[in-house]
């Protein structure tokens, strides 16, 4: 089965020569990541941290695993599913699938309608010769499942495979219904924000992040991909990876006459 691209010409340019110039990768020389976290809104927002990740991601790597949530299907709690998809559509090129054992299985339609696996699509592309599977969770009610899936994971790939979680940071906003600092956006709410999201960020990139699921579970956090987030944490605390803050931004774009707006963060961790 194929996935065809669905959101080319309104979340990224559907020409292919301007694609390529918004997702072009400065190469560097320090490019040693393995796993990592980037956000999904449309590449106008999200396009630059993913960048940042793709600019250090190892060299080695020839397979992708993406575990996103669903925007789009509601979710059994507690296990993570994949589709068997055979290549992807893209306006540079199609990448070929692959697919893992240790997932449920019959996402198919998940993994066809998700924009977080699309936004992420052009940079494998960029990159040439590197296939890709998608696995989807919304929700884990222990953190003991997610530490079971990281070890799965773990038994089935090799240091060719990066593993990255598609996670937007929180959401703010009467429409998300979430305003605990109140309805009106400012600076003020923006820097509250930004310092509350890169908290928990640090705490999943120093290995705390079943500190920081659990918190965010409390306070009923607008944090779209944490499930996803959470896994990618804790394979790499499994691994005794070391993790960074890579980048960090929102969609203000320091314009405050908006009702809502999302924080992005990215995340990168290497051995």
């Amino acid at each position: 089965m194929k996935r065809q691209q669905k959101f080319a010409g309104t979340w990224y340019p559907s020409d292919k020569n301007q694609l390529e110039r918004l997702i072009e990768v400065a190469p560097v020389c320090d490019n040693k990541d393995l796993f990592g976290v980037v956000p999904h809104a449309g590449l106008y927002y999200s396009g630059e941290l993913i960048k940042q990740l793709f600019s250090t991601l190892s060299s080695s790597i020839n397979k992708i695993l993406l575990i996103t949530p669903s925007h789009y299907f509601s979710l059994p709690n507690d296990k993570i599913g994949s589709g068997n998809i055979d290549s992807f559509e893209c306006l540079i090129h199609d990448i070929p699938g692959f697919s893992l054992p240790i997932f449920e299985t019959g996402y198919e339609e998940v993994t066809k309608a998700e924009h977080a696996v699309e936004m992420i699509i052009p940079f494998i592309a960029q990159r040439k010769n590197l296939s890709l599977c998608c696995a989807h969770v919304n929700h884990f009610t222990d953190v003991d499942i997610a530490n079971m899936y990281a070890k799965k994971i773990l038994s089935v790939i090799d240091d060719r495979t990066a593993v990255i979680a598609s996670s937007d940071f929180t959401h703010y906003g009467k429409s998300f219904d979430y305003i605990p600092y109140g309805p009106t956006i400012n600076k003020e709410v923006e820097s509250l924000i930004t310092e509350h999201d890169k908290t928990i960020a640090k705490q999943f990139a120093e290995g705390n992040g079943e500190i920081a699921y659990k918190k965010s579970m409390k306070d009923k956090s607008t944090i779209c991909g944490i499930a996803p987030m959470l896994v990618v944490s804790q394979m790499a605390k499994i691994k005794n990876m070391k993790g960074r803050l890579i980048g960090q931004s929102n969609s203000l774009n320091g314009k405050y006459k908006v009702e809502s707006f999302v924080s992005y963060i990215s995340i990168a961790w290497r051995i």
